[in-house]
């Protein structure tokens, strides 16, 4: 794929069906795709995602965990599939909070990036020692966007500074809050 078309697909707006469809398909662009094994994860966490998470994200969430169960989940530097279904509240005795967190993977320092009851969809990092929220993506789909559009950027040598200049000359364009997120990866 060339610098303008991957600029193109890198900038491009992060729509509601994003996944899986799309998001498979941009992973196709990666050089050399690796789809590692199969996760086990525990057959309670759809259940307990469900609980956390809006009814309009049960199918992706379904969808989500039945690809990483399969083995059909590309490893992303950014964004690695450990700790899929994580209950803070039930596995953690230190965990004081009246929220519920439930993990989706965790970023390459160990921390989780988690969905909470109080945010919507939103999906935040989660610090490992001290469970404080920080950094924060619009919902799953802008996550994965980011994690597998920063991969794509870094493996065809797109600085930060192509990415921000082709972002601005775009009508229909990546959400702000998901391209400084992904700018700051490419710097």
């Amino acid at each position: 794929m060339n610098k303008p078309a991957l600029l193109t697909l890198i900038t491009d707006p992060v729509g509601k069906d994003y996944f899986p469809d799309r998001f498979l398909q941009e992973c196709r662009n990666l050089k050399e795709p690796d789809y590692g094994q199969a996760l086990t994860t525990d057959p309670e966490a759809l259940s307990a995602y469900k609980e956390v998470m809006p009814d309009e994200w049960h199918l992706w969430c379904e969808t989500y965990l039945q690809l990483n169960r399969a083995g059909k989940f590309p490893v992303l530097w950014p964004f690695r599939q450990e700790m899929i279904g994580f209950d803070f509240d039930e596995q953690l005795d230190d965990f004081e909070t009246d929220d519920r967190f439930f993990s989706l993977g965790v970023d390459p320092v160990g921390d989780w990036f988690v969905v909470t009851q109080q945010n919507g969809c939103e999906v935040h990092l989660c610090d490992h020692h001290v469970y404080d929220l920080y950094d924060f993506w619009i919902n799953p789909n802008h996550l994965l966007a980011w994690a597998v559009r920063s991969v794509l950027a870094d493996e065809n040598g797109i600085t930060q500074a192509d990415v921000v200049a082709f972002w601005e000359t775009r009508e229909q364009r990546l959400e702000s809050a998901t391209m400084k997120r992904l700018a700051e990866d490419l710097s």
